[in-house]
């Protein structure tokens, strides 16, 4: 079992150090030929970080572990709500821009409820996949449209956050190591994953759930708590919406266009209306005086220690 474990290990450790050096050198080709550094960090967000999760879930769908896909998409939507917003707003209480109670968090709920809809005849097809790939060039265009309409110290903070070296051979290195890194690693976690769900007795499902998905929430977790630790409550919130949404709309619509994605009974009954939940609760709490503070911290972070209670509770059952 330490093996596995370790392989486990190693291959997060890949991820992480690949999702970086992918992102910054995505980010500073995209500066270079003249993309905006706000509209690069507005987008590196959500997106740079979902990175692990678009890796993993392309190798298990390869590798016929659709088990894995769908509870590593789910399991870290939940997460990232509970476990990283939870921690973040513990370290210091986020304050809330208003357009993410009238937009982003009203979308996610919206997207939640579609992907559970869409997922409702037991099987997320290609015909899905196109329905949730064109909801990811929605929000695209939305982000592009709205960017102006943020205040100076949210473009200053996500231009901040883009900030890169521009040199074109430094960064096309970065990226294909960022790749290679990235690729090698979730293989590797995948790999370690299955083998330790045989070795546990537990299913796929529950794995993708659980350690592969915290596993993979690692870069949404640093880059919020040091966004919380630093003051920018907008890149911390942003961070957590932004990645939910495009796990949804890009990992499972890219996902799902190479392979059918089967969607068992209990994800039905239990795993995705949990999900939905849990982007439920996120919405009255950013609502309640504008701020997350760390009494709402508290009550994240014990939901979260209830959906994982309640896994190994029916997993045991």
């Amino acid at each position: 079992m330490l093996v596995e474990l370790g392989q486990f290990a190693l291959g997060l450790l890949l991820l992480v150090l690949g999702a970086d050096s992918f992102v910054r050198g995505a980010s500073g080709l995209a500066i270079r030929f003249g993309i905006s550094p706000f509209v690069v960090g507005l987008v590196l967000v959500g997106l740079g970080t979902s990175a692990p999760e678009l890796s993993v879930n392309l190798t298990a769908a390869f590798a016929g572990r659709y088990e894995i896909a769908i509870g590593n998409v789910v399991g870290s939507n939940i997460a990232n709500i509970g476990l990283i917003l939870g921690v973040s707003a513990l370290i210091a209480p986020l304050a809330v821009n208003a357009r993410l109670i009238r937009i982003e968090v009203p979308l996610l709920i919206a997207v939640s409820v579609g992907l559970w809809l869409l997922s409702l005849d037991g099987l997320i097809g290609r015909i899905d996949a196109v329905i949730l790939l064109i909801g990811l060039a929605g929000l695209l265009v939305l982000i592009a449209r709205d960017s102006k309409l943020e205040s100076t110290q949210v473009q200053d903070e996500l231009t901040e956050a883009a900030s890169t070296q521009t040199g074109l051979k430094l960064n096309l290195i970065r990226l294909v190591a960022g790749l290679a890194l990235l690729l090698y690693g979730s293989q590797q976690m995948v790999d370690a994953a299955v083998k330790l769900a045989t070795l546990w007795g537990m299913s796929e499902l529950l794995i993708g759930l659980t350690i592969v998905a915290i596993g993979t929430s690692l870069p949404e977790l640093a880059a919020s708590a040091m966004a919380a630790w630093r003051g920018h409550s907008d890149i911390a919130l942003g961070n957590v919406v932004g990645s939910n949404l495009f796990n949804i709309l890009l990992i499972l619509g890219a996902t799902a266009a190479i392979h059918p994605l089967s969607v068992g009974h209990s994800s039905l009954r239990i795993d995705l209306p949990l999900m939905i939940g849990f982007a439920l609760l996120l919405y009255p709490i950013v609502r309640s005086g504008r701020v997350v503070s760390r009494n709402e911290a508290m009550l994240l972070l014990l939901a979260y220690a209830g959906f994982l209670a309640l896994q190994f509770f029916l997993a045991a059952g």
